[in-house]
């Protein structure tokens, strides 16, 4: 699930999202066609395990990830 509070403008065109679930943020990125992550997270201090991510998504796709994350809930 996505919090509302981790869904914010990041600039003009774009938004960001930020995933603790790797499997819905695969999903997102395969059902939209957002490409790869922009951000990835290594909160545990060992680089090979990854531990949220963050995407962008652009202004003509934002509603229709909202409601799908929104329906995943």
């Amino acid at each position: 699930m996505v919090k509302k509070e981790n869904i914010w403008k990041f600039n003009e065109d774009d938004w960001k999202i930020h995933f603790d679930d790797k499997e819905l943020l695969d999903r997102v990125c395969d059902k939209f066609n957002l490409g790869s992550v922009n951000t990835i997270y290594y909160e545990q201090g060992v680089l090979s395990e990854a531990t949220s991510w963050d995407i962008i998504v652009p202004d003509d796709k934002i509603e229709e990830v909202k409601k799908f994350l929104e329906d995943k809930a």
